[in-house]
C-alpha cells in the first residue's frame, strides 16, 4: 500500500505530493495543484520529499537509502533512488528477495551479486509494491507471477520488471538495460568488426547473432540496425520479446513489434505479416521454434536481410542448430537452400578485462571496485560460407 497523507480532510496518494511551497506551508501536487498542511506533518513530509542523491557507490547509496527509509519516506521515491543508484553504479540487474524475515537487496555487476542493503519486511514489502505499481502490475497480488516495465525519463530502454511467488516471500528481479552501442563500441576485435559489418551490406540474406545467454547478443543486434539504418536507409522492422530498448526514441529508423503470444501475436505470426510489409532488413531478437527458423529462412530467400540471435555455443554449432530445427519442420532440412541463404555466424560472449583504473577503490567510476569491467569488450569468433 502507498502511504498516504491527511490534507484538508482528504487522503492524498503521496506520490502526487510534488514538493513543499516556498513558505513551507503547503504541499505542491503533481498537477499544480496546493494544498495547506497541519503543522505538526510539515516537518515530517519535508522529509520524505527530499530524499538524498544517489553517487554510484554501492556502499555510500546503501547507507543513504536505509537512512531515508528509517525516517519518513516515500515508497515510490525510494523505488526511484533504488533505480537511479544501480544504473549509476553500472548493474545490470537488481534482485530482491522476501525471506520472511527480512528483504534483501543485490545487484548484479560485472556478472558478480553485490549485497546492497537487507531491509524489515514491512518496509521491503512498501517498496516492492511501489515497484509493482510503477510497473503496471498488481501491488496486492503476491501470489502471482507478474511482469511489467518501468519506464525511465529521458531513456530510450525502460526497466523490465518480474515478479515471483516463493516459499518464504516474493521475489522481484529488475532488468536495467544499459546506453545503445555502435559497432565501433562493442569492443570487437578489428576483424570481427570489419567482417561484421561486411555482413550487414548484404541487400539479402540470413546473418545470425549467435552466443551463450547473456552474452550481449541483443546489443550486438541493436548496433547492427543502427549502422542498417544509418548507412542505408529503408525500411527495417525488429521483432523482439519483449522490446528491451526503444529504438525510435533514440533516433534509429526501426519499428519493433514486441511478442504477446497471449493475444496471438508470436513471432511466427510476426514473420508473416513482416513479409508483406515491404521491408528491407528484418530482425528477429532469438530463433526458438522450428517455425520461426522456417520462415527466417524463407524471408531471406526472397530478397530481405534477416539478422537473428540463436543460442549457441560456436559459430558451427549455430548452423547446427539451424538445420536440426529445420529438420523439425514439414518441409525439412534443406541444406543446399539453407548455405545459399546464410551468409555468416557471428559468435561472441562477453568477457570480464582489468580495469583501466586498476588497483580500484570503491569509489572508482568504472568498476565501483570490482577490479574489472565487462561490457566494453567482447571476444568474437565469425564464421562465413565459402
Amino acid at each position: 500500500m502507498i502511504r498516504t497523507r491527511w490534507l484538508r480532510r482528504e487522503f492524498i496518494p503521496f506520490d502526487e505530493m510534488a514538493a513543499l511551497s516556498e513558505d513551507g506551508s503547503q504541499v505542491v501536487l503533481t498537477g499544480g495543484r496546493t494544498h495547506a498542511m497541519p503543522d505538526q506533518t510539515r516537518a515530517r513530509v519535508g522529509l520524505a520529499l527530499s530524499p538524498p542523491a544517489m553517487t554510484g557507490r554501492v556502499e555510500d547509496d546503501a547507507t543513504a537509502l536505509v537512512s531515508y527509509i528509517q525516517g519518513p519516506w516515500s515508497p515510490v521515491r525510494a523505488a526511484d533512488l533504488l533505480l537511479s543508484s544501480a544504473s549509476r553504479a553500472g548493474a545490470s540487474d537488481i534482485h530482491i528477495e522476501d525471506t520472511g524475515a527480512q528483504v534483501s537487496l543485490r545487484l548484479r555487476l560485472a556478472r558478480r551479486m553485490v549485497p546492497l542493503l537487507d531491509l524489515p519486511p514491512a518496509e521491503g514489502r512498501r517498496l516492492v509494491a511501489a515497484l509493482k505499481n510503477r510497473a503496471g502490475c498488481l501491488p496486492y497480488r503476491t501470489d502471482l507471477v507478474q511482469e511489467g516495465r518501468i519506464p525511465r525519463e529521458g531513456v530510450a530502454a525502460d526497466v523490465r520488471a518480474s515478479f515471483m511467488p516463493t516459499a518464504l516471500g516474493e521475489r522481484t528481479a529488475l532488468r536495467l538495460f544499459g546506453r545503445l552501442e555502435c559497432i565501433d563500441s562493442l569492443g570487437l576485435s578489428p576483424d570481427a568488426r570489419a567482417t561484421l559489418t561486411d555482413l550487414l551490406a548484404h541487400a539479402s540474406g540470413l546473418v545470425l547473432i549467435a552466443g551463450p545467454s547473456g552474452g550481449g547478443k541483443t546489443t550486438t543486434v541493436y548496433a547492427a540496425l543502427a549502422h542498417i539504418a544509418e548507412t542505408r536507409g529503408g525500411a527495417h522492422l525488429s521483432i523482439e520479446d519483449p522490446v528491451e530498448q526503444r529504438l525510435r526514441l533514440a533516433g534509429i529508423a526501426v519499428d519493433q513489434v514486441e511478442l504477446d503470444p497471449i493475444r496471438g501475436l508470436t513471432a511466427e505470426a510476426a514473420l508473416q505479416g513482416a513479409l508483406r510489409q515491404d521491408v528491407d532488413v528484418v530482425a528477429l531478437s532469438e530463433i526458438r521454434s522450428p517455425g520461426e527458423a522456417r520462415l527466417a529462412v524463407q524471408a531471406a530467400h526472397t530478397g530481405r536481410l534477416v539478422i537473428a540471435g540463436l543460442h549457441a555455443g560456436s559459430p558451427e554449432e549455430a548452423r547446427q542448430r539451424l538445420l536440426d530445427l529445420l529438420s523439425l519442420t514439414d518441409g525439412g532440412t534443406d541444406t543446399g537452400m539453407v548455405d545459399a541463404t546464410l551468409h555468416g555466424v557471428l559468435h561472441q560472449h562477453l568477457v570480464a578485462v582489468p580495469c583501466d583504473r586498476a588497483p580500484c577503490s570503491p569509489a572508482c567510476p568504472t568498476c565501483k571496485g570490482a577490479g574489472q569491467r565487462l561490457r566494453p569488450q567482447a571476444r568474437c569468433q565469425v564464421w562465413r560460407r565459402p
